[in-house]
């Protein structure tokens, strides 16, 4: 769980009066916009290429998009830190106080990092980040102390805040009307995976985890390189900052103030959603590959095939989304991805008992012609990969609502305030997880993220995800 990491979105009609100035009465006339609803605006049909054209325009753009796809590249060896942390502790109430903790670290960061991102010039910041997590790879290539690899960890959430402005600085210029194709075209970058998966798969029944630290290392040289791309060739973004002579705290204090009233007044309901589907994300991410390891008997290898299928299947559908929000709706889309996350978490479970979806026999003629891809028969390979790809999709959906629901004005602590609020109140999913499966067995963690999948799908079809209330209930916004 990383990206991210990984934050943005708005509608191309909604505040043409800006919210960042208290001007935000009655920003929905209700549900039908969809609450990012966008028949009037998408009267006009964009064709893909002229979409292209005009997202490639700026200059910035194409520099930031290379440097991230480059990133992207090593984004897949992060599905199995837990898994390798494993190999070195073999405890998952270890491994969840570890992502706990660093969870918290990381969400401090971010809560400073939105100021931090409005008052700093966000070339600064973006080239930063790329330096931050050059030191990451270099410590995850170098030691295998735990506790440098804790130290590591926390270098790398401790880049949440230079992020905040860092994702402003694109998102501020990217079209809106364009946003979702802009937005997704940075996750498809992440096909690049594949070349590192590949290598990390054939070398790993040599090399063992020795591959993995190697691999880290040379994105570290690449990660490197990125920032002095981004150095070079970004122009500045200098932001206006404080007003003369007020106090650093109490401009701080004030300006997170008002960007909060703005945030719960735009998207109090995906605020909410992500929450809850936060704390059903850590319980899956700590467990799964382990659950697969030592119960289900799959070996590195064959995980890898799993991640390189999900990738070749969910760059065609991120591009898919992204033009789907641009032309139908946000929450319409939504309910159609978020439907799978329950289906996928319970072929988790029952994989236990049905090992295989297919006659054993394909798995093993699969098997005798490509070691590892007999996985693919197996039910489990159904549930990560649909988990996989939609936990993508999903991802795009939240940046394309923030986009288009968000004032010109604030964007990064309007964000960062955002994933703050989300990441509080679910860091302590990670430690909680291993708590509950040390005391009742691994598969209990599925069964929870189960029940959370099902209550959050309930609530993206019951409820708007952007005003207080049932759909269609009006609201009027104040400041």
């Amino acid at each position: 769980m990383k990206v991210v990491h990984k934050d943005d979105a708005r509608s191309d009609n909604i505040l043409d009066s800006d919210a960042a100035d208290g001007e935000v009465d009655n920003l929905f006339d209700s549900e039908e916009m969809d609450h990012i609803i966008q028949e009037e605006v998408q009267d006009q049909d964009v064709g893909i290429r002229a979409s292209l054209k005009a997202v490639f325009s700026w200059k910035n753009y194409r520099v930031y998009l290379a440097t991230a796809w480059i990133f992207n590249a090593f984004a897949y060896l992060g599905s199995f830190f837990n898994l390798y942390l494993w190999s070195i502790i073999p405890s998952l109430v270890f491994i969840g106080a570890v992502g706990s903790i660093t969870s918290a670290i990381g969400t401090t960061a971010r809560f400073f990092g939105g100021y931090v991102g409005d008052t700093v010039n966000r070339k600064t910041l973006a080239v930063v980040s790329m330096l931050l997590m050059a030191t990451y790879y270099l410590m995850m290539g170098l030691f295998t102390n735990p506790y440098l690899i804790f130290v590591a960890l926390t270098i790398y959430v401790s880049a949440e805040i230079t992020k905040g402005g860092s994702t402003a600085y694109i998102m501020d210029n990217i079209p809106r009307e364009h946003s979702g194709l802009a937005l997704s075209l940075f996750t498809a970058g992440r096909t690049l995976s594949i070349i590192t998966l590949a290598i990390f798969g054939i070398l790993f029944p040599i090399m063992g985890y020795t591959v993995f630290r190697q691999i880290h290392l040379i994105g570290a040289i690449l990660i490197l390189i990125s920032a002095a791309i981004r150095a070079k060739y970004l122009e500045s973004s200098p932001q206006e900052g404080r007003v003369q002579g007020s106090k650093l705290w109490k401009s701080f204090v004030e300006e997170n103030r008002r960007a909060l009233g703005i945030l719960f007044s735009i998207i109090p309901g995906m605020i909410v959603v992500c929450i809850f589907d936060s704390i059903s994300d850590s319980f899956f991410s700590l467990g799964a590959l382990i659950y697969m390891y030592t119960e289900l008997a799959i070996d590195v290898p064959s995980m890898v095939v799993m991640f390189i299928t999900t990738i070749i299947i969910q760059v065609p559908l991120i591009l898919k989304v992204g033009r789907l929000t641009d032309r139908r709706g946000v929450k319409s889309t939504a309910l159609a991805i978020y439907a799978i996350m329950p289906l996928s978490a319970a072929l988790l479970i029952v994989a236990y008992w049905i090992p295989y979806w297919a006659p054993e026999s394909f798995a093993l003629l699969a098997e005798s012609i490509v070691p590892g891809l007999g996985v693919i028969f197996r039910t489990s390979f159904l549930a990560i990969v649909m988990k996989s790809v939609n936990d993508t999709l999903w991802y795009t959906i939240v940046l394309v609502l923030i986009r288009k629901r968000l004032p010109s004005k604030d964007t990064s602590k309007i964000l960062s305030l955002f994933w703050f609020i989300v990441w509080l109140t679910s860091s302590l999913g990670p430690y909680i997880g291993g708590l509950i499966s040390e005391a009742t067995g691994i598969m209990s963690l599925f069964v929870m993220v189960f029940i959370l999948n099902v209550i959050i799908l309930a609530s993206i079809a019951r409820y708007d995800l952007t005003s207080r209330g049932k759909n269609g209930q009006e609201i009027t916004i104040l400041e």
